[in-house]
Order: C-alpha cells, then structure tokens, then sequence
C-alpha cells in the first residue's frame, strides 16, 4: 500500500508537471500520512540529511568551476588545445572534446563545461566549415565528462547516498572518463574524413605551443592540486574544495587579471542559484529515501528485483537500462536519490562493487544529459549554435551509439573503474 501511495502520487505530479524536487517531498509526506506515521519526522530528517560537512563540496566546487571560466582559463585552454591539434582533420572537434575534458576537471560540472567551451567552440567550428548541428551535438556530449572526470558533482552525491569514498569515487571516473573522451574522437576522426572537416589554422610552432601552455599552466595546475592534494591524504574533499576557490580567486584576479567585481558577483549569483536547486532536491530526497526504507519499500522491491533474476550480468543490464531512461526526464540529483536507494541493496546482494556501480551509473547520467526530452545539455548547445532542437537530436544519434559502447565496456569490465583505487 505504502509503495502504490508513494510512487502513484509521484507519477500524478510529475505528470502535471510538478517540479521534481517538490514531488520528492510531497510523496514521501503523503506516504507517511496514509502509513499513520508522525509527520514531525520530517524536519529532523532534512536537518540530518543537510547537515553533512561533506556537502560544502558541492557549493565550493561549482564556484571554483564558475570563477575559473570568468578568469580567463577556458579560452586559454582552447588556445593551447587549438595550437597542438587545431590544423589536422577534425582538429576543432578533437579541440572540443580536450577542452571539455580539462575544464570538467575544474568545473564538476557537464552543463557549465557546455556553456563554457561551446560559447567558443561552435562558433568557431561552424566558421571553419563544420556541420551546425554536429558541432553542437559534440559540444552537448562532451560537456558530459563534467559528469564523470573528477571532481563530479554526480559523484559526490553518490558517496554522500551510499556512504562511499568520495575520493576513490574521483579516482574510478578518471579512466572512463579518457574512454568516453576517445570513443568521442574516433566518431570526430570518421566524420571529419567523410565531410572534409579540415582545421585552416596555422600549424603553431613549437615556441609557439610553449608560450601558450605557459599562459595555460595556472589553469592546467588546478585538477593537479585539488585531486593530488586528495590522493595524497594532503586534505579531504570538501577542503580541496576550499583550495580550489582560493586558488582560482589568485589565479583570476592576480595572474590573468581578468576576474573583476562584475563577473565575481556573476559567479557568486549563479554558484548560489545552482546551490539551491541542488540542496532543494537533497532536502526533499533525503526525505524519500528515508521513506523507502522505513517503510520497508525498498527491501520489498529488492526481493522483487532478485526474484526476476539473480544473475548479475543481467540485473547491470537492466539498470543501465533503468538509468538511461531516467537520465532522460530528471536532473542527476533526483535520479540518484530516487533509484539509489532501491538499487544499492539489489547490487550489494549480488555483490557488485559500489564504486564501480558508482561510476555505471553517473555515466547513465552523463549520456542522460544528452537525450530528451530533458536533456540540458542540449538546450544549451542548440542555442550557442542557433540550431533547431530536431537537427542537434539527429546529429547526435551516431555519437550517442558510441558512447553506448563505452557504457556496456565499463559496466561488464570493472577494471576499468577500479585500477587506479589502491588495494
């Protein structure tokens, strides 16, 4: 009874279009009013999901993300990217994934790596003859990988869900993250060769490059101190964290000398206005898990869930198929805390590794972004290249499929998530 209240009231609102961060709560309040459970639970249940240091990670992330694109070290980045790999064929579509690969290692963030490197590159690959549609389809998919190359946002939600290391969390994305990155590349290099896409730019010489990575090194340096400080045991996450907003406040405003009081008062607008939609959704989401358990949902689901099968190959197969469809109509906070808690003891049951679960599912997440009728990315990469929403979905079908590929390799090969954690 208590899961038909709680999941038919959600599928009634989200149906009306209730934002889904509203739905988490309300569900989960009606279920514990029809269960006849007090109500007076709820307020401490959000004060103890809230009061976690580990979530100052999210807000310091995001605004070190935000003051390093305002500083000046995005454009830098395509600089120096454009420089090394800018004339061959597919060199601005290579250039696209690079950048978004370096600046997600700064940003956390897919959508903010979309609207950092797109608002330069797609321009810019359109000008050099590229497709508008596949330029922008490149754009929204390899925003992605600020989902999956630490630091993740995604993944620090995770950890703070499943109790994981959020540090060896970081360490599994790196691999992945370079795998999403090349399946990307090999789908550049077959259209670039078919179209005839051909970077003009001079070929810069190698006094040239060294200049520009000079100018790009305080940029380059600060993935090197937050995730070396880490691995190191130097400082946790949540005070990386910290560090990397310094260091980008010194880079921004005395190296680049860029960053002025307009665009700091930008990122801290923007940095508190992403904070508080997420921190809604993980309110209202701790509440919903709360509930699942309690009311003895999830355990019941889970017995369901091994009925149907206890081979785990085929329940992998199964959540990757229930998380690509999630990916498709909610944002990752809500997806996370809405099928983690159902997923997490189906998986240990049938011993799966959580962290390499972790990484299957931000990356379901990640190409989640890309697929409507939600998908954020694609807004934003179809506006930055003034491109119909119908065009950017087609282009993206073929680069899709390969990032499936990636998807199904890391989910049946765990080494691949799990080399670099130590033993």
């Amino acid at each position: 009874m208590s899961a038909a209240i709680l999941f038919g009231s959600m599928a009634l609102m989200i149906g009306f279009g209730i934002p889904i961060a509203i739905v988490l709560g309300v569900s989960s309040a009606l279920t514990l009013l029809f269960s006849g459970a007090p109500l007076g639970v709820i307020p401490s249940m959000m004060q103890a999901t809230v009061q976690k240091f580990s979530l100052l990670t999210i807000p310091l992330f995001v605004l070190a993300g935000a003051i390093m694109d305002k500083g000046g070290i995005s454009k830098r980045l395509i600089n120096l990217a454009d420089s090394i790999i800018g004339p061959v064929y597919g060199g601005l579509g290579y250039v696209a994934v690079v950048a978004a690969l370096f600046f997600a290692a700064i940003s956390g963030s897919g959508t903010a790596t979309v609207a950092a490197m797109g608002s330069i590159l797609i321009p810019a690959m359109v000008k050099q003859g590229y497709d508008p549609g596949f330029s922008s389809a490149l754009s929204a998919i390899s925003g992605s990988l600020g989902t999956v190359i630490p630091p993740s946002i995604t993944f620090i939600i995770y950890g703070m869900i499943t109790g994981e290391s959020i540090g060896d969390l970081f360490l599994s994305g790196i691999v992945p993250g370079l795998i999403f990155a090349f399946v990307l590349c090999i789908m550049v290099f077959t259209q670039s060769k078919k179209h005839g896409w051909k970077g003009d730019t001079k070929r810069a010489s190698a006094k040239e490059i060294g200049k520009l990575f000079l100018d790009t090194v305080w940029g380059l340096l600060s993935p090197v101190i937050v995730l070396g400080g880490i691995y190191s045991g130097l400082f946790t996450p949540t005070e990386a964290a910290a560090v990397a907003v310094v260091y980008s406040l010194i880079v921004g405003i005395f190296v680049y000398k860029e960053l002025r009081l307009k665009e700091l008062k930008e990122t801290l607008f923007s940095t508190a206005k992403t904070t508080g939609m997420i921190l809604l959704i993980v309110l209202n989401g701790g509440i919903f898990s709360w509930v699942l358990t309690q009311q003895g949902i999830a355990a019941s689901l889970t017995e369901m869930a091994l009925a149907l099968t206890d081979n785990k190959y085929i329940m992998l197969f199964i959540i990757n198929i229930v998380f690509l469809c999630a990916g498709c109509v909610m944002d990752n906070t809500s997806a996370l805390y809405i099928l983690v808690p159902i997923i997490m003891p189906i998986a240990k049951a049938l011993d799966i590794n959580m962290i390499q679960l972790g990484v299957i599912l931000v990356l379901n997440l990640s190409i989640g972004q890309v697929t409507p009728p939600v998908g954020p990315n694609l807004y934003v990469a179809a506006d930055i290249g003034k491109v119909k929403f119908e065009v950017i979905c087609r282009k993206m079908v073929p680069l899709l499929l390969m990032s499936l590929v990636a998807l199904f390799a890391i989910t049946y090969i765990p080494a691949l998530s799990l080399c670099l954690i130590p033993a």
